[in-house]
């Protein structure tokens, strides 16, 4: 077991421990819960995404910020002219980002890399789905704006995917171990995370779930992996001083997130919260994702 799945595991005991004291957590406390520690972890993992990319590619500030503002607007106008495959294309991207961090560390061929990243972010993503459908069609059905996404995520459809995606992951690390491209300890390490995640995605909430997912297993592990990098590239980077880093760019999202929700709150602009939350998290993961794959080239190297 690895240090992540081990924070992972505390947490979820935690949680299994509140859930079997009061039988349920209401909706408002997943939310303020699952919030404080997106801020915590999850916005930060990105903040530094500007010292990332100018460190791997050596472009100047201005190119960075053309770069990261030139994507996300692109994105939002995606989003208004087409919702459905803007909605469809963040699933996507996201079970990548998610299936290269996880999986960047291991020396692969470079015939599995792409494949198996997308492979697993996918085995990711439809378990939740699976897993959490019907609470996921009540979520979407609370709003105008999102019911149509029920529509995409036919439960055949998703079923297909789910088995196909775990059973290929599976056979997958078994042909990694047999050939020797894993160790037994890492291929144990994956497996064990697996099972964790499935048996998490089924006695959680999807909120909960998913949280416990992106923050311990994906954020946690990003900045790890950033502050390692750093530290090699930068003399006398300390843990105080990456913080500082992590900052001004976390208050500044902070920021922004606030005006958005207040414009959304009252309906300057007429969007359901939760379309807001999904469109957030989408067009800040593009540009944040095209500078991680950069990162984990440069990374592996």
């Amino acid at each position: 077991m690895n240090k992540f799945s081990f924070l992972y595991l505390i947490f979820f005991y935690c949680i299994a421990s509140i859930f079997t004291l009061y039988g349920d957590i209401e909706l408002d406390k997943q939310i303020i819960g699952s919030l404080s520690l997106i801020i915590i972890f999850g916005i930060p993992h990105g903040a530094i995404d500007n010292v990332i990319l100018m460190s791997t590619s050596q472009i100047s500030a201005a190119k960075f910020y053309i770069f990261y503002i030139f994507s996300i607007i692109s994105y939002l106008i995606i989003w208004f002219i087409a919702p459905n495959f803007a909605f469809m294309f963040f699933l996507a991207m996201s079970a990548y980002h998610f299936g290269e961090s996880q999986l960047a560390n291991y020396n692969l061929p470079a015939l599995f890399n792409k494949p198996s990243y997308l492979l697993w972010g996918i085995s990711l993503i439809s378990t939740l789905i699976y897993y959490n459908k019907n609470e996921l069609y009540n979520l979407f059905s609370l709003f105008e704006d999102t019911i149509n996404f029920n529509d995409l995520l036919q439960f055949k459809i998703i079923e297909i995917i789910f088995w196909i995606s775990n059973i290929s992951l599976f056979l997958l690390f078994i042909y990694l171990k047999s050939n020797n491209k894993i160790q037994t300890s890492t291929f144990t390490s994956e497996i064990f995370q697996i099972i964790l995640i499935h048996i998490t995605f089924i006695l959680f909430p999807i909120i909960i779930g998913f949280t416990l997912y992106f923050i311990f297993l994906h954020s946690i592990k990003v900045l790890t992996q950033e502050f390692g990098y750093l530290k090699k590239m930068t003399e006398n980077l300390s843990l105080f001083k990456f913080v500082k880093m992590l900052t001004p760019y976390t208050f500044i999202s902070l920021l922004f997130v606030s005006i958005f929700l207040f414009i959304s709150k009252t309906q300057i602009i007429n969007i359901s919260l939760l379309l807001f939350a999904i469109i957030s998290f989408s067009v800040i993961t593009l540009p944040h994702a095209i500078v991680m794959t950069k990162f984990y080239d440069t990374f592996k190297k």
